[in-house]
């Protein structure tokens, strides 16, 4: 399979840390695989860590719904890539605060 990650928009949020220290960086929409996918979002955990997780809702009765990345290779190069795109818009790395 080839995996080809763009971000194609991205929106830089800088949340505060919530009440068990993770923070929201951004939201982005990446085009991987000939599959659009809007609404995912760049986290920094309380450990310091950086994921990349795909977008979460509702359904019509409330049910939840999500699209999530199941590879550590899709995972980890998604991550890469929207940190990248962070530090390209805010001039500061991910991880540092």
């Amino acid at each position: 399979m080839t995996n080809n990650h763009e971000i194609k928009t991205m929106t830089v949020i800088d949340a505060p840390e919530n009440q068990v220290g993770n923070r929201l960086l951004a939201i982005f929409d990446i085009l991987s695989s000939g599959i659009m996918i809007r609404g995912c979002v760049l986290l920094r955990k309380s450990g310091g860590q950086l994921v990349a997780k795909g977008p979460i809702g509702k359904n019509h009765v409330g049910g939840a719904i999500r699209a999530e990345f199941v590879d550590t290779e899709v995972k980890d190069a998604i991550a890469s890539k929207a940190a990248r795109a962070y530090a390209a818009l805010t001039g500061r790395e991910a991880p540092d605060e």
